[in-house]
């Protein structure tokens, strides 16, 4: 993996670490925390191969396995 996609799933890894604090600390309601998940899942499939992907949401649930209940089913 090149230093760009480094980069690049720290960064989603970070966005998927912060929504999920967000919604457990009330900031944001779980439709919202929901929507943003998706998004940011979506997006970093733009940039990110699914194995990065991948890596970046197990390393989220791993940090907060509570949050799971919010995750999208990503398609194959």
């Amino acid at each position: 993996m090149d230093q760009l996609d480094i980069q690049l799933e720290g960064e989603a890894e970070g966005w998927l670490n912060a929504t999920c604090t967000d919604y457990e600390l009330g900031w944001i309601s779980q439709t919202n925390a929901k929507v943003a998940l998706e998004r940011i899942l979506l997006q970093a499939g733009h940039f990110l191969d699914r194995e990065e992907v991948q890596r970046a949401q197990k390393a989220a649930l791993t940090r907060d396995p509570d949050c799971k209940s919010l995750w999208p089913v990503l398609s194959e």
